[in-house]
């Protein structure tokens, strides 16, 4: 009996001794699971990673995904922190268009803020074919303004019309 309370006692003293996880190692693992979770189109887990106000833009611009796009591979490419509140989540996505062979891929980078847990508030493709997210669309010039056209480069959460 006395033998089963030392055991017992050791093991609750080792339990007390592990720290609590960090803010990387939780931004860390809240990507990774992001990421797995997309990679086998769980896109429910990633929409639930998202800021709430940015949740609607943020389906809107992965609305090809599982439909007229196919995820084939999402590498994890790593965390940055840029402030205390907030990192930068890197990640290749291979796909291709389902009327096509070509596989393509894109570098997207996405930002990730802290509040109460780590959150997506932003994604953009910084490399590669820049038309895996959906694009908002361009706004329009005030008069004497030059138009700019929307780049998918550059892709914001902001919903676009979807056009065939």
């Amino acid at each position: 009996m006395i033998r089963l309370l030392a055991v017992l006692a050791l093991a609750l003293g080792l339990v007390g001794c592990i720290p609590p996880m960090s803010q990387t190692e939780r931004l860390t693992n809240s990507a990774y699971d992001v990421v797995m979770a997309a990679r086998f189109g769980r896109m429910d887990i990633v929409i639930d990673a998202v800021k709430p106000e940015e949740r609607e833009a943020f389906a809107a611009a992965h609305a090809d995904w599982g439909g007229r796009i196919r995820i084939v591979d999402i590498e994890f490419g790593g965390v940055r922190l840029v402030a205390e509140e907030e990192a930068v989540v890197a990640m290749t996505v291979a796909w291709q268009r389902l009327d096509e062979s070509i596989l393509r891929t894109s570098a997207v980078k996405q930002t990730w803020k802290r509040d109460q847990r780590w959150q997506i508030v932003g994604e953009r493709v910084v490399g590669g074919d820049a038309s895996l997210l959906v694009a908002p669309p361009a706004t329009e010039a005030a008069p004497g303004e030059r138009s700019e056209p929307a780049a998918r480069a550059t892709a914001s959460l902001a919903p676009r019309p979807h056009t065939d």
